[in-house]
C-alpha cells in the first residue's frame, strides 16, 4: 500500500487532489492510505507517526512553507517522493534541489498529475544509484546525488556530500572516480584539474571560480570556463526538457551564470 500525504492550506484544492489521487489509485490497481494535513506543522506531527511514500506539497502555506519543509525532510534523511503543487513558479529550481519528483502550477491538470505520481511510484521501488568508497576507516557507501563534489588531494580524493559535516577521504584518484561517475551518467563537470562538482549544487559561476550551495568557492580552470557555462545551461535545459515532456509544461525558471572573461 501506498502511503500518500497531501499538504495544503486550502481546503477545497487539499479535496481535489484527494479525488484526483484516489482515481488515479483505481486506474493504476494499486492501494492507497492518504491523509491530509492544512499546514507544514500539522503535516510534521502526522508524519513522525505515520511517514509515507509520497507528500504533494504546496509552498505558499502560512507559517512555514513547503520548500523549507521539504529541505527539513531532506536534512533528516528522508527520501519520501515529492511533488510539489503549487501556485509560485518562481521557487521552481529551488524545488529540484530537493529531489522533487516534479514541480506542478495550479490549477493543475488530472493527467499530468497522473504522470507525477506514475514516475514517483517508480522511484519508490528503486534504490538511488550509490558509489561504494574506499576510506581509511573501511568501505562506506554513498549516494550519488548527494555528491557536492571532489577534491583531487595526490593520490586520494576528497568528496563532499551534501549530508555531511565532514569530507570523506577516499584512497583512491579523483581521474578514477570521474570514470565511475561517467558511468552512471548525471550531472558531473570536470572544473579544474583537482576538482570535479556536480552541476545541480552549484549557485553561480563567477570569473574565476564556482559557487557552490553550501557557500564554498571552487577554481574554475581558465580554459574550462566557457565549457562550464554550456555544460551548466545544457544541464538546466535537459531538466527543463525532461520535465515538460512529462508533465506537458516547462517552467522556464533559470540560475543565472555569470561572469566574464579570461580565468587563472
Amino acid at each position: 500500500m501506498l502511503q500518500i500525504a497531501i499538504c495544503d492550506d486550502e481546503a477545497a484544492q487539499r479535496s481535489l487532489l484527494e479525488t484526483y489521487v484516489r482515481e488515479w489509485g483505481m486506474l493504476r490497481q494499486l492501494e492507497t492510505d492518504i491523509a491530509l494535513s492544512g499546514s507544514a506543522e500539522q503535516f510534521l506531527f502526522c508524519w513522525e507517526e505515520r511517514p509515507g511514500d509520497m507528500v504533494l506539497l504546496d509552498i505558499d502555506m502560512p507559517g512555514a512553507d513547503g520548500l523549507s519543509l521539504a529541505k527539513r525532510l531532506r536534512s533528516q534523511g528522508d527520501e519520501t517522493q515529492i511533488i510539489f503543487v503549487t501556485g509560485l513558479a518562481e521557487y521552481a529550481l529551488e524545488g529540484y534541489d530537493v529531489d522533487a519528483v516534479s514541480y506542478l502550477i495550479k490549477p493543475v491538470k488530472k493527467d499530468r498529475l497522473f504522470a507525477c505520481l506514475d514516475r514517483a511510484a517508480k522511484r519508490c521501488g528503486q534504490e538511488a544509484p550509490a558509489l561504494l568508497l574506499d576510506t581509511p576507516g573501511g568501505m562506506a557507501r554513498v549516494r550519488i546525488r548527494d555528491i557536492c563534489y571532489l577534491e583531487s588531494d595526490a593520490h586520494d580524493t576528497w568528496v563532499r556530500c551534501n549530508r555531511e559535516k565532514e569530507s570523506i577521504r577516499c584512497r583512491v584518484g579523483i581521474r578514477q572516480l570521474e570514470e565511475r561517475l561517467g558511468q552512471q551518467g548525471g550531472s558531473f563537470f570536470k572544473i579544474h584539474r583537482s576538482y570535479l562538482v556536480n552541476l545541480s549544487y552549484v549557485n553561480r559561476i563567477e570569473k574565476r571560480e564556482a559557487v557552490m550551495d553550501t557557500g564554498e568557492a571552487l577554481p574554475v580552470a581558465r580554459n574550462r570556463w566557457e565549457a562550464l557555462n554550456r555544460a551548466y545551461l545544457e544541464y538546466y535545459r535537459g531538466r527543463w526538457e525532461r520535465e515538460e515532456g512529462a508533465d506537458g509544461h516547462g517552467v522556464r525558471t533559470q540560475r543565472a551564470a555569470s561572469g566574464s572573461g579570461d580565468q587563472t
